[in-house]
């Protein structure tokens, strides 16, 4: 870090909300203003500082998890009440302003970008498809594990794959973790359409609240009564109106943010910071924040490995300081070490075809023919031996098709899934190449 960048934090650091008017005048009285404003761009975007309002207005504060730290060891009783800000969500600038650095936002794409198969993403089968298995039971036990419930991950394994519940366990927790799993399907499941947007933050909503809320006008609905957080000093905004309008801000800025990370960490900033709904805001957020990566063809946030204590210390320190440095670290750092968990994506996740399963002995049969007889994939001879087989109408495109790529993609490795020998494959035209 350059002399001029430390003196400069130094400054900030015990003048915290100055100028930068102010900056120049008592740290370097010699600097231009562009030098000035140069340095504290470079320590907005390391994560330094940040900058709060606009134009003149701007301010300045140091960002950093002993800030936060310190602040946390005060009991919530003796901190400083702290009322909703509506300039922390206002002076953000969607692609202008960054929460996440340049180097976080780098380190979080190399570890998420996955290894593609070629073969599944010609079959059309999206990644998100690929790893749902697996993300459900992994984001359900730890976003559930999150809200202090009592499965452990076998467990909560169980309960999504075989429905049963564990002995002596609340009903509540196994509704939490069953609610979560219905949900990441349904995001999934409608990946092209959902959008960062109100029905849809509602939708996620009112399927984790299913069976929590006992209000059932409040499972997706705008909350009509103040909310307390636990711990904190911090209090939600309680004037439903002036709620909508926040609620409105945070969607418009949050559907217009590009980077994937960004997106993700902003929706799980502000959704809990605001409370929009009775409760279930934080597990709202966390749902919300995969919809970006999944549609980037991105890793999951799963929350799998994430610092669960880190969390929840990043979460006060964004209600009562709208500080992100410990949020931020927890989110980077619980990414990175679960990314890896799907990075290689797995074929056994994809349903067999009907080819497989109902067809497989004619399947067999006709790759013998095609191999044994006839030396080459004869549509019209295939065909004319569904018929004699009696296969449905409706479904003799679709076998067709499929024998033909079993054909294709013949090789002496596999040739003993139809009943063939190596040898019989030699001097066949228009199989696969034998690396």
């Amino acid at each position: 870090m350059l002399a001029r960048d430390r003196a400069i934090l130094s400054y900030v650091a015990s003048h915290p909300g100055c100028a930068r008017s102010q900056i120049r005048r008592e740290v370097t009285p010699d600097a231009s203003v562009s030098t000035v404003w140069r340095s504290l761009r470079r320590l907005v975007d390391a994560g330094k500082m940040e900058m709060v309002g606009k134009g003149r207005a701007t301010r300045y504060r140091v960002l950093g998890r002993e800030v936060v730290l310190a602040h946390l060891d005060v009991p919530a009783n003796m901190r400083q009440p702290m009322p909703y800000r509506p300039e922390f969500a206002g002076a953000y600038i969607p692609n202008e302003s960054r929460y996440l650095t340049v180097a976080d936002r780098a380190e979080l794409r190399k570890a998420g970008t996955p290894v593609l198969d070629p073969f599944l993403s010609a079959q059309g089968v999206t990644y998100a498809r690929r790893v749902l298995e697996e993300l459900e039971v992994d984001m359900s036990w730890a976003s559930s594990r999150l809200e202090g419930n009592s499965y452990n991950l076998l467990e909560t394994d169980r309960l999504i794959r075989s429905a049963r519940e564990s002995a002596g366990k609340p009903r509540r927790d196994a509704v939490m973790i069953l609610n979560h799993k219905n949900t990441i399907r349904y995001v999934v499941e409608n990946l092209d359409e959902i959008e960062i947007g109100w029905p849809d933050l509602r939708n996620i909503h009112a399927l984790l609240s299913h069976g929590l809320i006992p209000d059932p006008t409040l499972r997706g609905g705008l909350r009509r009564l103040p909310v307390a957080i636990g711990k904190s000093a911090y209090t939600p905004l309680e004037d439903r109106f002036a709620l909508q309008e926040e609620l409105d801000v945070l969607v418009s800025k949050a559907e217009r943010i590009a980077d994937p990370f960004e997106q993700s960490f902003f929706l799980l900033v502000h959704i809990p910071y605001l409370q929009p709904f009775a409760d279930v805001n934080k597990r709202t957020s966390r749902i919300a924040a995969l919809i970006p990566l999944l549609k980037a063809d991105l890793a999951p946030m799963s929350f799998f490995a994430i610092n669960d204590n880190e969390y929840i210390q990043g979460l006060i320190g964004v209600y009562e300081l709208n500080d992100l440095s410990l949020m931020r670290e927890a989110f980077v750092n619980g990414y990175i070490a679960t990314a890896r968990r799907y990075r290689y994506l797995r074929p056994e996740a994809i349903n067999p075809e009907k080819g497989d399963v109902e067809y497989r002995f004619f399947t067999s049969r006709a790759m013998r023919r095609c191999v044994l007889k006839w030396r080459a994939f004869e549509p019209t001879r295939v065909r004319r031996m569904m018929e004699r087989a009696n296969i449905p109408r409706e479904d003799r495109d679709h076998v067709l098709e499929y024998v033909g790529r079993c054909f294709r993609g013949l090789t002496p490795g596999n040739a003993i899934l139809y009943g063939l020998k190596p040898e019989a494959l030699e001097g066949l035209v228009g199989i696969a190449d034998d690396e």
